[in-house]
């Protein structure tokens, strides 16, 4: 996976995380280490507005109502 997938996939995780626990917020502190570097990595935080990370989670939010409106009806059992 390259890094920028994991920053992807880290965004899509965040986004989930910060709608379901609201303990969870803004600024995100990222931290990338490069395998067997034994060194400190780039480091960056995303900050509340980021133009980037809410394209991201816009697409993401479309992405999960478009799954859902294509699963079928749950069958709720009659009594």
């Amino acid at each position: 996976m390259s890094v920028e997938q994991a920053m992807r996939l880290l965004c899509v995780s965040f986004d989930s995380t910060l709608r379901a626990n609201l303990s969870v917020g803004m600024p995100l502190d990222v931290h990338i280490y490069e395998e067997d570097s034994l060194q400190v990595g780039r480091q960056f935080r995303i900050e509340s507005g980021d133009e980037g990370f809410a394209v991201i989670s816009d697409g993401w939010s479309e992405a999960l109502k478009n799954a859902l409106d294509g699963l079928p009806e749950f069958e709720i059992p009659k009594d």
